[in-house]
Parts: structure tokens; sequence; C-alpha cells
């Protein structure tokens, strides 16, 4: 994919997290290199930003941005950061990717998105 002026696009990544148990009044928001944290109780949002400083730090360990991730790696270091939300979602991701036959690089962030949500019975 090219952006205007022919140059490749530069992929980006980024982690979103909501959350939804805050019940007092405080607006909570975090920022990070590869992440937007929002809301959620003070103790939810602790460890949400927790998850993400050890991914960042996991990453900057392997030397690779959280666009350069194969949904398999991200399970890999999702396990190793003893995440199991953002490895149940790595592994939903990778898991539609195989059954459409379709690379991790061709999805629009839509398409990403589409894919990590839980299936609905």
């Amino acid at each position: 994919m090219t952006q205007h002026g022919g140059r490749p696009r530069r992929l980006r990544a980024a982690i979103i997290g909501f959350g939804l148990d805050a019940e007092d009044s405080q607006q909570r928001l975090s920022t990070g290199e590869h992440c937007l944290l929002v809301g959620g109780s003070a103790e939810t949002h602790a460890e949400m930003l927790e998850t993400v400083l050890r991914l960042e730090s996991e990453l900057d360990r392997r030397g690779q941005d959280l666009a350069e991730v194969t949904p398999t790696e991200l399970a890999e270091i999702a396990w190793r950061i003893d995440s199991p939300e953002l490895h149940e979602i790595a592994l939903r991701i990778k898991s539609a990717l195989d059954s459409q036959g379709r690379d991790f690089q061709d999805l629009s962030a839509d398409e990403l998105t589409d894919l990590s949500a839980p299936l609905e019975f």
C-alpha cells in the first residue's frame, strides 16, 4: 500500500483498552507508544496499564514494534507476560486468518477489530 507521493504506507498498530467498571467520577486515561487505555476502576485501569507496560518491555527486548509482530508472535508474547486476555485475542486473529487464507498485513483496521472480537452465540 502506498501513501500520497508513492511512498509505502507505514504500518502502525495500537492496543486500545476500555475499562467499563468504574463506579466513581474519576476519568482515567493512559497513553503509551503502543496503547490507549480509557476508563475503568482504579484497579482495572492499573491492571490494563501493567499489561501494556509488560508488552512494551517485551517488544523492546525483542527489538520489535507492535506492527511487526504476527498474531502467533503476539500470542507467544502474551503468554510470556501472563496476559490470558491478549493471548486469547491473538489466537482468535490467527485462527480467523488461517480459516480465511489471508495474511495479517492485508487486513484493514476494521477487519482486524472484527477478527479480534469474541464470538457471539
